[in-house]
């Protein structure tokens, strides 16, 4: 790599030997130098490329001239030195800040042009793939490619031994692709084809730049703007995301999730989550990938996370407010690790966003979004449900099914009384008696004694009892049929509610504000006064609150 700073103290004659041509190659430079017309030659960013200023052999014929865009070396002495050791060797130099005009000018006249092309072209950049990801190409060789007569070609100095290579050239000709694309089809294929990976290519440069720092990560095209006139089909950015530990959370990722896969078409996002939540991820098909975590306690658990560092994420979310979900994320080894910071620091984090003061009251969806938005998400939340919304048909000629979830797995503070449970499903019977209609209970395993209580009070009307018996996916399908839910602030709100089933939800302790159901589904909210116990709400109000729903 040091051959561009050592070669104007080669002699002459070692010089001429620092590339080789096979007979192939002479012939095909033969060809362009006898007919005169303008030749651009695009050149990938390898170890030897210099080798070909040096090379009196790789020159027009005729009175032309072969020229060069470089762009300048941010250090001024090293950029002066590089440049008049091109101009030594009769290569003229036009740089990309202010001589792209004396360039097209010098390859119209017939001369032959030098673009060192490569995969970080920023903001002015045209959007494309190499390797499969992502990058931004410069359309610098597409704007010359207009010039009349034009031939194009990739030039691959291949390194064969010290300070010396083998010139391997192709033909690029115009398509739809361009000369851009093209030319990185064929970096690509010697990359690919290369067994150590073709170690002259200069990788030092860091060639995907395109959303590398976190304060843009979630916005493909954010600031760089690149323009994909193409649909994305490979995503090889790795998104991995620590999902919340409770179902009503899960349910309240989901929207931000869908918002980072419509910010990041090119990325894989895979979650990490408790095991009895991948069944549903995978239902809700957000993700090309469900890890569930590890079920080993101590420091075996904590093994699996440092095992997963092969999979070399580029990023990860972490949704949960914990140590532990930060030590994870750490253990995997992720590049960039998000996380919210309310309260206390998360030094294992390295992007973070601490909520402002005035924030601390919204939405959590909306804090996420906060978060996301911090680095760089500029796509609307959807709230729109997973599932169809509202009533199936009019009740009156139909089987009306009300469920009714009376559980709330994490904080029972925030669970109606059994008796007000049983004083709204009387009130329910009571103004449904003419109707055809059936009370469906569900739950956990541990909600089990409280719906056999409530159906045993229920004779003589139909009433099942799903507690305990369904998984998450089956669960999420009969909500999808229910015609409304009545239930806590729990899980079985959010995931009702996000599926397109109306929920009257009940709130205690809890605000919902904050925690209520947020997505685009009919939903009436009753909390008892100034968050006290939720004995003070009269069963009255609830089954009223259903009613006027149903209706």
């Amino acid at each position: 790599g040091f051959f561009s700073l050592t070669y104007p103290f080669l002699s002459k004659e070692k010089r001429k030997k620092t590339v080789l041509y096979s007979k192939e190659v002479e012939g095909q430079l033969e060809k362009y130098k006898r007919c005169g017309s303008p030749v651009l030659i695009l050149l990938p960013h390898l170890c030897l490329f210099e080798t070909l200023a040096t090379s009196p052999y790789f020159r027009p014929q005729g009175g032309k001239s072969i020229g060069a865009v470089y762009r300048p070396n941010r250090n001024p002495t090293l950029d002066r030195w590089i440049n008049r050791a091109r101009l030594k060797t009769g290569v003229l130099t036009f740089s990309r800040k202010a001589g792209l005009l004396k360039a097209r000018d010098h390859l119209r006249k017939g001369n032959w042009l030098v673009v060192l092309f490569d995969q970080n072209a920023g903001i002015m950049g045209k959007g494309s793939f190499f390797l499969d990801r992502i990058c931004s190409i410069s359309p610098l060789p597409d704007l010359l490619g207009k010039t009349p007569e034009l031939n194009c070609f990739y030039a691959f100095p291949k390194r064969i031994s010290f300070f010396q290579s083998k010139l391997e050239i192709r033909p690029i000709s115009q398509n739809s692709n361009g000369f851009a694309v093209s030319a990185h089809s064929f970096l690509a294929e010697d990359l690919i084809s290369c067994p150590e990976g073709l170690p002259e290519w200069l990788w030092s440069h860091g060639k995907w730049k395109t959303n590398d720092t976190p304060h843009e990560f979630f916005q493909l095209q954010n600031q760089k703007k690149l323009k994909l006139n193409f649909p994305v089909q490979v995503r090889k950015t790795k998104i991995w995301i620590r999902m919340p530990n409770w179902l009503g959370d899960i349910v309240m990722t989901l929207p931000v999730i869908r918002a980072i896969r419509l910010g990041r078409p090119d990325a894989s996002i895979v979650l990490l989550c408790k095991k009895q939540y991948v069944d549903f991820l995978e239902f809700v098909e957000l993700s090309e990938e469900v890890i569930a975590l590890p079920e080993e306690k101590g420091m075996i658990y904590f093994w699996s996370f440092l095992k997963w560092r092969k999979h070399y994420p580029d990023a990860m979310l972490v949704f949960t407010n914990s140590f532990r979900g930060d030590l994870e994320a750490f253990l995997i080894g992720s590049k960039i690790r998000f996380g919210m910071v309310k309260k206390h620091r998360r030094p294992l984090l390295n992007a973070t966003w601490a909520v402002p003061e005035e924030e601390t009251g919204n939405h959590q969806a909306r804090l996420w979004e906060g978060l996301a938005g911090n680095f760089g998400l500029r796509e609307k939340l959807d709230f729109s449900p997973l599932g169809p919304v509202g009533l199936s048909g009019p009740f009156t000629t139909r089987k009306l099914r009300v469920g009714v979830a009376p559980g709330s797995s994490n904080t029972p503070g925030k669970r109606l009384p059994i008796e007000s449970w049983i004083a709204v499903c009387e009130n329910l019977r009571s103004e449904l008696q003419r109707k055809i209609f059936s009370i469906e209970l569900y739950g956990t395993k541990k909600d089990k004694s409280l719906c056999m209580e409530i159906q045993s009070s229920l004779s003589g009307t139909p009433c099942d009892d799903f507690s305990g018996k369904t998984n998450l996916v089956e669960l999420a399908n009969n909500l999808r049929e229910l015609d409304i839910l009545v239930c806590n602030d729990s899980g079985a709100m959010h995931l009702a509610n996000a599926l397109g089933c109306p929920v009257v939800a009940i709130f205690g302790p809890t605000d919902p504000s904050v925690t209520g159901p947020i997505f685009e589904t009919p939903a009436v909210k009753i909390q008892s006064e100034c968050g006290k116990s939720m004995e003070s709400i009269e069963p009255q109000i609830i089954s009223q609150a259903v009613l006027k729903l149903l209706r």
